[in-house]
Formats: C-alpha cells, structure tokens, sequence
C-alpha cells in the first residue's frame, strides 16, 4: 500500500466537486495500469491524499510526483530551497504571514514569514502585517512560493521568506494597467462556464492559473473587475474572489497607517 500526499488543497463550497475531479484525474493516470486505488481524502485544511496498492505503486507514485509536485517533509526541509505553498489565517496575527507547505508530519507545521521581512521584501516600512496583506492582496489560500531561511526540527518552527518570482509577479500586476479578478477554489472549467453563460468571455484577456484551483483573471483594459465579479458570481456562489486594481493597490501602498 502506498500513500502520496499531492501539494493540492480543495476548499470552498464545491470541494466535492474538485475532489471528484481529481479523482478521474488520477484514475485516468492510473489506466492501464495495475493499481487499485482504495481512495482519495482531503485532512481539515483540504490537503489531498490518495491511497493505492498494485505492482505498479511505484510507477505511479512517480507520476503523481511528475504530474502534481511533492509535499516536503519537515526533516527534509533546505534552506534557500523554493517550496510552493498557500497563505492561511492572514491577519490572524501582527508578527507576520502563515504560509502552509503541507506539513504534517509528526504535525502540521506552517512556515512563518516574519513581519520584518515582508516589510523588506515588499519595500514598505512601519505599516502593519495586515495593512500590507489588505494592500497587496496577500489573501487565504493564495498559492506563494517562499524559501525557508531556518527551522527547527524539536521546537517545530519555520521561518520563510517570499520567493522572487512571486514578487516579480505582484510587481508585474502593479505596473500593468489590467483589472484582475483572483478566483480561488475553482475548477477552470468552471470559471470558463460562468463567463460563458454570462456573456462575458470576450472580457477576459487571459485567465493564469496560479495553483490547481486558483485562478487569476486578467481582464481586458475596457473592462472592470468589479463588472466580471456581479456577473458570473451567481455561477460560482461562495466562491472566494478578490480584486487586483493596480491604481487602488498603488493607493493602498503609499497610503498612511
């Protein structure tokens, strides 16, 4: 029996659907081979599992490996190496920012990244943890990557900091003048039914997929985001989504605390 953690996390009103999903995902994976998978699970924060035995255990370990990427293990963990993960209890606290990495072993264990730096990072001085997540819209379950600057395998600490790419990446949001909508917990095919049915598919000048069901929507330069939201928001009911409006971001970021 062999059981792989995916750096995947279903979330949100239609996690048995993206479960689901996954699921003929895997098994389409798994045709032709000898495998029986016994079953696909998500833990309380919707981090997936599955569980399967077979001669080709291995094979397919290594697929999965390949198709979805690993969850690391705490003992394993390298300094100055990039792990992909996603924000969780932003503005919970003013120390800093949790990032979950899919630890959970022999607990779960969120990488912190420290108030000092994301100042640093972010170039920003003085202004609050939760000033700084609400200006660049460092949301719960956005999907970052970071790299670990020290641990502690007995005391059960991380302590991380944002990846250049993923700061390339807000810059670039920030210097280009198109409206963006974040849709987290969503299948692509979903997000391209409600812009179907709301008529608003020719709005959208790119769609970035940011994780496995986290999606940006890059909205085209006559278009407002806010206008993309009311109208496929019936389609996709409790579906988290969040603005990116470079000028009110801008606003945001120079503001006074």
């Amino acid at each position: 029996m062999t059981q792989v953690t995916l750096p995947v996390r279903v979330y949100g009103p239609y996690k048995e659907r993206l479960v689901d999903l996954l699921s003929a995902e895997i098994s389409a994976l798994a045709m032709n081979l000898s495998i029986n998978i016994k079953r696909l699970d998500r833990d309380e924060t919707g981090l997936v599992s599955v569980e399967f035995a077979g001669e080709d255990e291995e094979f397919l370990a290594n697929v999965l490996v390949k198709e979805y990427g690993t969850v690391p293990k705490l003992q394993d963990l390298a300094i100055g190496t990039p792990y992909r993960g996603w924000l969780v209890d932003v503005g919970k606290v003013g120390y800093g920012i949790y990032v979950d990495l899919g630890i959970r072993r022999p607990q779960k264990v969120d990488s912190l990244v420290p108030l000092f730096r994301i100042r640093s990072q972010f170039k920003v001085q003085k202004k609050p943890a939760r000033a700084i997540a609400d200006a660049y819209l460092l949301v719960d379950n956005l999907p970052v990557t970071v790299q670990v600057v020290r641990f502690d395998i007995t005391a059960l600490t991380i302590e991380a900091e944002f990846c250049e790419p993923f700061l390339q990446r807000i810059d670039k949001w920030l210097s280009d003048d198109h409206e963006r909508l974040i849709v987290l917990g969503s299948s692509r095919d979903m997000i391209d039914q409600g812009l179907s049915r709301s008529k608003h598919t020719q709005d959208i000048f790119a769609v970035e997929q940011l994780g496995r069901f986290e999606y940006c929507l890059v909205c085209k330069r006559s278009t407002r985001a806010s206008g993309i939201v009311a109208a496929i928001g019936p389609y996709l009911r409790g579906v988290p989504m969040h603005l990116f409006i470079p000028r009110e971001v801008r606003g945001k970021v120079h503001a006074e605390t």
